[in-house]
C-alpha cells in the first residue's frame, strides 16, 4: 500500500513538471512570435524610412477657422499596405494572391493547350482590350496641351486683374468664368468624341475617360484655390520681385501638381529625399501583373458564365446560379483592380515624383459601415470630392445643411462614375448610377459596429459587385449575340438584354 502511495505520488510530481515544461514552453514561443513581431515593424520604420518626420496613416485635418470646415493637410506617410506588407505574417496572404495567380496562369496554359494545341497565355484579352494605343496616346498629348493652355489663360487672368479699371472688373471676372466653364465643356466633348470616332476598345476607351476626368478635375481644383487668392490680390510696388509677388503659382508648381498623384491643390507638398527606382520598377511589374491576373479571372472564371446570352431562351434559376457563381471572381477582380490603381499605379508616380503622402485609402477592409466604406476606399476621390463639393456646398451655397451637400457628393460621383461606364461599353445601363445614388446613399444610413457590421459591409459588397458585372456581363453578350431592332438612341439607353430572345427557345 506504502509503495502504492509512494508511486502515485511520482506520477502526480512528474506530470506537474511536465505541465510545467510545457507552460513555459509555449508561454516562451509566444513571447518570440511576439518579439519578432514588434522587431520587423521596427526594423522596417528603420530601414524604409524616407520621411523627415514618422507620421502614422490617419487622416489629418488643418485647424478649422470659425464656422469652416477643416482642411485636407498633406503629410509624409506611407500607404497602409506598404507598412502592413513589411510584417512577414501579413505578407503571407500577398503571397498568396500570387500563386493564385500562378494557377490561374497553369490552368489558362492547359486550357489552350486542349483546345487549340498552343498556349495564348491570355494574350488575346489583354491585346483586344488595349488596341489602337498610338491613337490614345494622340489624344492624351492633346489633352495635356489644353491643360497647359489652361495655366496660361489663367495666368494672363491673375497677372493682368489688377490693372484692369474698377468699373470693368465685373465684366472681366464673369468673361474669364466664361471662357473657363466653356474649357471643361471641351475637355469633357472633344476626348469623348475621338474615343467614339476610332471606336476604342473597352480598355483604351476607360484610359482616356478616366485621365479625362483626372484632367478635369486637378483643373477645376487648381482655379478652384487660386482664384479667391487673385481676387485679393493687391500689388506690392516696393517689391522688386515680380515672380515672388504674382497672384499666381509658377509653371513649375502647376506641372507638379498635374502629375502628383493628388487632386487637391497646393502649392508646395511634403517630398521624399529620393527616388527608388527599384520601387518604381516592382509597382509596375505589379501593375502588369494583375492586368494579366484580371484577364485569367475573366477567361476562366466569368466569360463561360455569359458569352452564350441571347443566343437561346435563359431560365430563371439559371441566371440565378450565374449570378451567384460570378460573385466571387467578381469580387477577386475588384480587389485585383483596388490594388493595381490605389496602391501599385500611384505608389509608382508618387515615388517617381518625391510625393511623401501616399495615404491613397485608408483600411476600407475593416469598415462596419458604408459610409466609413466611402471616405476609405478611395481618398484620392473622397479628398477632391469633400473639398470642392462637399466644403464649398456646406460653406457658400447651403450653411448649416449637411443632407443637401452629401447628397450633392453622391450624385456628382454617381454621375461622372455612369459617364465613364456608359461609353467605356456604348451602352446606357445605368447599375452604377442607382448604387451610387439610390442603394448606396441608403446603406450609409445603416450603422452597424462590431463584426456584424464588417459582416454586413462585406457581404453586400460582394453581392453587389457580382450583380453589377453579372448585369453588364449579360448587357455585353447580348449586344453581341442579338441583333439591333430599335433606332440607335432608343437601342443607346434600352438594355437589350431585357429583350432579347424573349419567348425563344433553343
Amino acid at each position: 500500500m506504502i509503495m502504492k502511495d509512494l508511486s502515485l505520488e511520482r506520477t502526480r510530481l512528474k506530470l506537474q513538471e511536465l505541465q510545467s515544461d510545457f507552460l513555459e514552453d509555449m508561454e516562451e514561443k509566444i513571447q518570440r512570435v511576439i518579439t519578432d513581431v514588434i522587431k520587423e515593424i521596427g526594423d522596417s520604420e528603420n530601414d524604409h524610412k524616407l520621411f523627415d518626420d514618422s507620421k502614422n496613416c490617419v487622416d489629418k485635418m488643418k485647424p478649422a477657422r470659425d464656422g469652416a470646415l477643416p482642411d485636407k493637410e498633406f503629410l509624409a506617410r506611407s500607404s497602409l499596405l506598404t507598412d502592413l506588407f513589411a510584417i512577414k505574417h501579413i505578407r503571407t496572404i500577398y503571397h498568396i494572391f500570387v500563386a493564385i495567380l500562378i494557377i490561374l496562369l497553369l490552368n489558362t496554359v492547359i486550357y489552350d493547350l486542349a483546345d487549340t494545341g498552343r498556349p495564348n497565355f491570355g494574350f488575346g484579352l489583354i491585346l483586344w482590350n488595349f488596341g489602337e494605343m498610338k491613337t490614345v496616346i494622340w489624344i492624351w498629348i492633346c489633352m495635356m496641351a489644353g491643360t497647359f493652355s489652361l495655366y496660361l489663360f489663367f495666368h494672363f487672368f491673375a497677372s493682368n486683374r489688377h490693372k484692369v479699371p474698377e468699373k470693368n472688373l465685373e465684366v472681366w471676372d464673369k468673361g474669364w468664368l466664361a471662357a473657363f466653364v466653356l474649357y471643361l465643356c471641351v475637355l469633357l466633348y472633344w476626348p469623348l468624341k475621338s474615343t467614339l470616332e476610332h471606336d476604342l476598345p473597352p480598355a483604351s476607351s476607360l484610359i482616356v475617360l478616366i485621365e479625362k476626368i483626372r484632367l478635369l478635375m486637378k483643373s477645376y481644383a487648381f482655379v478652384r484655390s487660386n482664384t479667391p487668392k487673385v481676387l485679393a490680390y493687391k500689388p506690392k510696388d516696393s517689391n522688386n520681385d515680380k515672380e515672388a509677388d504674382s497672384p499666381c503659382p509658377g509653371f513649375s508648381q502647376f506641372l507638379y501638381y498635374i502629375f502628383v498623384p493628388t487632386l487637391v491643390y497646393r502649392d508646395s507638398y511634403p517630398r521624399t529625399k529620393m527616388v527608388r527606382w527599384r520601387v518604381v520598377a516592382w509597382s509596375f511589374t505589379e501593375v502588369v501583373g494583375i492586368i494579366f491576373y484580371v484577364s485569367f479571372i475573366f477567361e476562366r472564371l466569368l466569360k463561360q458564365q455569359f458569352e452564350n446570352f441571347g443566343k437561346s431562351r435563359v431560365e430563371t434559376k439559371d441566371l440565378v446560379v450565374a449570378i451567384f457563381n460570378t460573385m466571387m471572381p467578381a469580387t477577386l477582380a475588384m480587389l485585383c483592380g483596388f490594388f493595381c490603381l490605389l496602391h501599385s499605379w500611384l505608389n509608382a508616380f508618387a515615388e517617381m515624383m518625391c510625393f511623401a503622402d501616399r495615404m491613397f485609402y485608408k483600411d476600407w477592409w475593416n469598415s462596419t459601415s458604408f459610409s466609413t466604406y466611402y471616405r476609405t476606399w478611395n481618398v484620392v476621390v473622397h479628398d477632391w470630392l469633400y473639398t470642392y463639393i462637399y466644403k464649398d456646398f456646406s460653406e457658400i451655397v447651403c450653411p448649416d445643411d449637411r443632407i443637401t451637400p452629401k447628397l450633392m457628393v453622391f450624385a456628382v460621383s454617381a454621375v461622372f462614375h455612369e459617364y465613364i461606364l456608359t461609353f467605356t461599353f456604348r451602352y446606357f445601363y445605368p447599375v452604377m448610377l442607382f448604387m451610387f445614388g439610390g442603394a448606396g446613399v441608403a446603406l450609409t444610413f445603416v450603422q452597424r459596429k462590431g463584426a456584424g457590421g464588417n459582416v454586413f459591409m462585406w457581404l453586400s459588397l460582394c453581392m453587389g459587385t457580382g450583380l453589377f458585372l453579372s448585369l453588364y456581363s449579360m448587357e455585353w453578350y447580348a449586344r453581341i449575340n442579338c441583333p439591333q431592332e430599335l433606332s440607335y438612341w432608343v437601342d443607346l439607353v434600352v438594355p437589350r438584354s431585357w429583350t432579347c430572345n424573349v419567348g425563344k427557345r433553343s
